[in-house]
């Protein structure tokens, strides 16, 4: 199994969800995510753990994210 970044960004979490970007970006906005551990320029980054946990939680399914 390959070893997960410890932070995402969206592009990561479009990935994990196999979903679309403006998916992603409804559910990154709702009241039961979690909340993002910091916002830089580029965007917002989430800790891995933290949405894979919610995403299990939810009932999805987490991809891998591939190696880059």
């Amino acid at each position: 199994m390959t070893e997960q970044p410890p932070v995402v960004a969206m592009a990561e979490i479009v990935e994990m969800l196999g979903v679309t970007r403006k998916r992603v970006s409804v559910l990154t906005n709702g009241p039961d995510f979690p909340a993002p551990i910091a916002t830089l320029t580029a965007g917002r980054i989430w800790s891995y753990a933290d949405v894979k946990t919610w995403a299990e939680n939810s009932g999805r399914t987490v991809l891998p994210i591939p190696a880059r």
